[in-house]
């Protein structure tokens, strides 16, 4: 159906006023629409390129300090120095954090074994002071049985 007979015949069904034809919108108007932004995106990129140009330029101006190639190497070379020189340091400190973490385990180690002995040691003492406690009961044992035994007359 076209878009003529349709507003024809909502218009007779109402019965109210016909409404205002509306224009549509086109893909044309569209197409012109973003190309007129595109236009000012374009323009205003335009001037902020010329305007960072100016400024880098009057920078460029200003700038003291003119680097020549030896200026370069030689801040490259004092920027390998320094570089050597933290890398050689970190292998140090990696060097010395694991001869320190080994030392901590072999203490650690060494820990354990004298409280094992000490351990031992201490059970060791335990028995033979058990072993003192026995032999001086069998000595009294032996010289009681001595003892009585000489008391008694044989006959």
């Amino acid at each position: 159906m076209s878009e003529d007979n349709l507003e024809s015949r909502q218009g007779h069904r109402s019965g109210v006023e016909k409404p205002t034809p509306v224009v549509p919108y086109t893909t044309k108007d569209f197409q012109f629409e973003v190309l007129s932004k595109l236009g000012e995106m374009g323009s205003l990129a335009e001037s902020l390129e010329e305007s960072w140009r100016s400024k880098l330029e009057a920078i460029g101006e200003q700038r003291l300090l003119k680097f020549d190639s030896r200026t370069l190497m030689a801040l490259g070379a004092i920027a390998l120095s320094v570089a050597g020189y933290f890398i050689q340091d970190a292998r140090n400190s990696a060097s010395l954090n694991s001869e320190i973490e080994g030392t901590k385990a072999r203490v650690m180690r060494l820990e354990q074994i004298a409280a094992l002995n000490t351990e031992g040691r201490i059970r060791m003492e335990v028995q033979l002071g058990q072993l003192r406690d026995g032999q001086a009961e069998i000595k009294a044992m032996i010289q009681a049985h001595d003892g009585t035994s000489k008391k008694v007359p044989r006959k």
